[in-house]
């Protein structure tokens, strides 16, 4: 009997096992065989075309208006969201509206001291992205800010990886967006390597969906450090509230990310460039 037991532990243990791999190779296949920083040759995934590296010329400039302005932007525009949300925090049970106040102090006092550090101070890493999160949001959420979601969501129809998979899956991002970058230069042009580093930059975060709440936060906060270690111009990062046009744009780009396909977010990223260079 002990051995019929053993046998069948052991056949389950066998199963559970197969069933992890086959969750870790639907959420994987953005990195594939190739990220470990840089160790092969090849840009990670079939999504990368350009590797050629690009230099500018270009002054560095950056004022702290600027990150006063992208903090103050909707956190998101999802469907599913669009009730009224209450959250424990240190201020007690609060409605997403009566937060949004204090998280936009926040993030501005994380990006404005952004400001301060050099390019070589914002590598992409893990504690990197946590500390952002944890800087921001510790404050009202001092039990779990800067730590990965301990439970499985779903962000409206969408599924993000299992919580037991985001460690691996954050290092493996982390990695990638650095072997990216690494093909840019110090000063990059807005060419297509660019508009697809800062496409899967942004898209890939969200779909990880690593933290329990403010991920589209987070992932503006590191998108605006992106952009001001490569001296890039900081650029609207989510549609006004009134361009209907751009929010479905924006959301469909995001959507199609979570497929991994790059494509129509980088167009998004496309068109913030140009914005931003005719103001």
């Amino acid at each position: 009997m002990k051995t019929n037991k053993c046998q069948n532990k052991s056949k389950e243990e066998k199963n559970d096992k197969g069933k992890d791999k086959k969750i870790s190779e639907k959420h994987n296949r953005a990195v594939g065989d190739a990220f470990a920083g840089g160790k092969k040759k090849t840009v990670s995934g079939k999504h990368s075309r350009t590797r050629k590296r690009v230099y500018g010329v270009r002054g560095r400039a950056r004022k702290p208006e600027d990150a006063e302005r992208i903090s103050e932007e909707p956190a998101d525009y999802s469907p599913a969201r669009r009730y009224t949300r209450y959250i424990e925090s240190s201020l007690g049970i609060k409605s997403y509206s009566e937060l949004a106040p204090h998280l936009a102090k926040g993030v501005e006092r994380v990006m404005a001291s952004l400001l301060e550090k050099s390019p070589d101070e914002l590598r992409v890493t893990p504690e990197f992205l946590r500390k952002l999160h944890k800087d921001a949001f510790e404050e009202l959420f001092p039990s779990w800010a800067g730590s990965y979601r301990n439970r499985d969501v779903a962000v409206g129809i969408y599924n993000p990886p299992p919580y037991f998979e985001v460690p691996v899956l954050m290092q493996q991002y982390c990695d990638d967006v650095e072997f990216r970058l690494s093909f840019l230069g110090i000063k990059p042009q807005v060419n297509a390597a660019l508009l697809e580093a800062l496409a899967f930059a942004e898209g890939r975060l969200l779909s990880i969906h690593p933290f329990r709440d403010f991920n589209g936060r987070v992932t503006r906060m590191f998108l605006f450090a992106l952009l001001y270690r490569f001296d890039l111009p900081p650029v609207q990062l989510v549609p006004d509230e009134k361009d209907e046009k751009g929010k479905k744009e924006y959301l469909d780009a995001l959507s199609r990310a979570d497929g991994m396909d790059w494509q129509p977010l980088m167009e998004v990223w496309r068109k913030r460039f140009e914005i931003r260079g005719k103001k």
